[in-house]
């Protein structure tokens, strides 16, 4: 699940704030009995993280690749990215007003009263605050990356994942593996414009269950804009997938 998602996320649960977990269920070893009479104080995101937060400690759910998590919200159900994959969930949470089942995803417990303000909301894509001086600025200083590794940088573009990957290169007609030195400013400025744009669209799409029929180069079989044939490839460091139309992004 990338930014705009777990943001959409934090305001479907965001009913349960204020509610105390009745019950705990799931296979994870964090000791989830901890959680069982605990008050949730706020539901929050920062970039690929959603964020409970209790009195004296937080749990930070990350859902890596494929995970999701399906809720009932005052009889409402709302669901993550992807169906679910799997019958047993990692932690499943019961209160007053409906459940949370939450799938493939790893746990940890944040030990503070205000984890909230660990995080770098000026990094942060989805944020009011996120700083796009800064990320051109750190861009910068990354001169020999491919920009594919660049915008997956979660100290820069935190909430980036690689579908806003795939979708901004095209829309800035940029292949994957073009190093940062390579890129001219008036470039590396539209990047960074267009992934700030886009995640809001996104967010939009992915509120209304509609995301998939606008993407247009990723897990496409032909380019949405010109139709070319898609070129799927693994690049960078990161190894993590593209889709190239190699007519749109020379």
């Amino acid at each position: 699940m990338e930014g705009p998602s777990l943001y959409l996320a934090a305001e479907q649960l965001h009913p349960f704030t204020g509610q105390c977990i009745k019950g705990v269920e799931g296979n994870t070893k964090i000791g989830k009995e901890r959680l069982i009479g605990k008050k949730v104080l706020s539901i929050f995101s920062y970039g690929k993280y959603l964020f409970f937060q209790f009195d004296t400690f937080a749990l930070r759910v990350h859902f890596l690749l494929f995970g999701s998590f399906e809720a009932i919200v005052k009889k409402k159900k709302v669901t993550g990215d992807y169906p679910k994959k799997v019958r047993v969930p990692r932690l499943a949470l019961q209160l007053k007003i409906g459940s949370i089942d939450m799938y493939s995803c790893s746990l940890r417990y944040i030990e503070d009263s205000n984890a909230i303000d660990l995080c770098d909301y000026s990094t942060d894509i989805m944020s009011v605050n996120w700083d796009e001086k800064k990320a051109l600025a750190k861009i910068k200083n990354d001169k020999e990356s491919e920009i594919a590794d660049v915008l997956l940088d979660q100290s820069i573009f935190t909430g980036v994942g690689n579908i806003i990957k795939n979708e901004v290169l095209l829309l800035a007609k940029v292949a994957p593996t073009r190093r940062i030195d390579e890129l001219s400013l008036p470039k590396l400025k539209k990047i960074i414009s267009l992934a700030h744009s886009y995640v809001f669209q996104f967010y939009e799409w992915r509120k209304n269950f509609e995301l998939k029929k606008h993407y247009q180069v990723y897990r496409q079989s032909n380019c949405h804009i010109c139709g070319s044939k898609v070129i799927k490839k693994w690049t960078g460091l990161r190894h993590r997938v593209s889709y190239i139309c190699p007519h749109c992004e020379r």
